[in-house]
């Protein structure tokens, strides 16, 4: 079934959603298969009421055939303590609910507006009422959330919602939570220059790494986060895979940055002695790429047998699969595979610069396979 989009509003004082209801078992359950799938977006001006969120909650109770993902522009009555519990239940049944951020406005205005080829204009302070409406979400669906140490069982995945306090773990019962926000990892994984050197500040140094040993065992994930006066997310990283004292495995790493001159030393240092053991670094951003003890860093990371390369296409949407929503599809945003190639050149001329091609091409030639999925 090819994918549709349509606009919906209340009538005869029947809402939005549940006309959406209506035509959706009418038009769509009756004449299809009940064994086809479906994935419904919606995009709301307002979040459900409480009444509609009980009628929601109903059908997909009884149609297990579908994943519904609700992102409303604003939270309706969010004091109304009844409202609060239905936007738990609604997440506890498996929709996602999300508060709408610039992404998803643009999306909005791409598919079901008549915008005659015009672009989006964000409104004054979109992403700050954005914040606002996410931060109220949160507090709202944390009952939803049950606190788990982090020895839980690895069938279940972590997720931390409430940003600043990046080690603090959660998982949902019975369904898949992921490491990253997706407007964490539009924002932070972003690979173009930007305007103002102000929003360098908000980039911050994400690494997100999947280990896979030669034992048939499920690959194990994980994202670290550097933060203001401590270590470095790469040292993190060398810390909890020195502890689990593995040597036959094959890593692969999605960093936000580039290491700086001390973190490649160190990650340099770990793979000379082990050697059995297969690293491959992806980075969306160089950085301080025109200084050489950067580029010697990013030097010592070749001569020590570690791949290092930047994130193209695939590896962005691998990254997006395995960190983010395997659910929905990565989206890139415009000029990414061309930022990416000009990225990849500017890397491929420190390689030259230090006569280092040959021994790339070297390790290059071992084909030892592809970012793993």
């Amino acid at each position: 079934m090819q994918p549709s989009q349509m606009l919906f509003t209340d009538q005869d004082n029947i809402h939005a959603e549940i006309c959406f209801l209506y035509w959706f078992h009418d038009k769509v359950l009756k004449v299809l298969s009940p064994r086809e799938e479906f994935k419904i977006t919606w995009y709301m001006s307002w979040s459900p009421c409480f009444e509609c969120a009980e009628q929601v909650l109903r059908f997909l109770a009884t149609h297990h055939n579908l994943s519904l993902d609700i992102f409303s522009s604003r939270l309706y009555n969010i004091r109304d303590p009844e409202n609060q519990q239905n936007l738990c239940r609604l997440v506890q049944e498996g929709a996602q609910v999300a508060a709408m951020d610039l992404y998803e406005f643009k999306k909005c205005w791409k598919k079901l507006v008549d915008n005659g080829g015009r672009r989006f204009r964000p409104w004054k302070k979109l992403l700050t009422n954005f914040r606002y409406q996410d931060s109220k979400l949160q507090e709202i669906l944390r009952p939803c959330y049950i606190p788990v140490p982090s020895s839980s069982s690895s069938t279940l995945s972590n997720i931390c919602l409430t940003k600043g306090l990046p080690e603090t773990r959660f998982c949902v019962e019975g369904r898949r939570v992921h490491l990253l926000s997706e407007e964490e990892f539009y924002s932070q994984f972003y690979n173009q220059r930007v305007k103002h050197l102000c929003y360098y500040h908000g980039m911050k140094p994400y690494l997100c790494y999947q280990l896979e040993q030669f034992n048939g065992q499920a690959p194990l994930k994980g994202c670290l986060l550097s933060e203001k006066g401590k270590q470095h997310a790469e040292i993190l990283f060398l810390d909890k895979i020195r502890s689990m004292e593995l040597s036959q495995v094959i890593i692969t790493c999605y960093l936000t940055w580039s290491p700086c001159p001390n973190c490649a030393w160190q990650l340099a240092a770990f793979k000379r002695d082990r050697p059995d053991l297969i690293l491959h670094i992806y980075t969306s951003r160089l950085y301080f790429h025109w200084k050489r003890p950067f580029q010697k860093g990013l030097c010592s990371l070749w001569q020590s047998g570690i791949l290092v390369d930047v994130m193209d296409l695939p590896q962005f949407t691998d990254c997006w699969t395995n960190f983010v929503n395997p659910k929905r599809p990565f989206w890139p945003w415009k000029g990414l595979e061309i930022i990416s190639r000009r990225t990849q050149r500017r890397l491929h001329r420190i390689k030259e610069s230090w006569g280092l091609q040959d021994l790339v091409n070297d390790f290059g030639n071992l084909q030892l396979g592809p970012p793993m999925s």
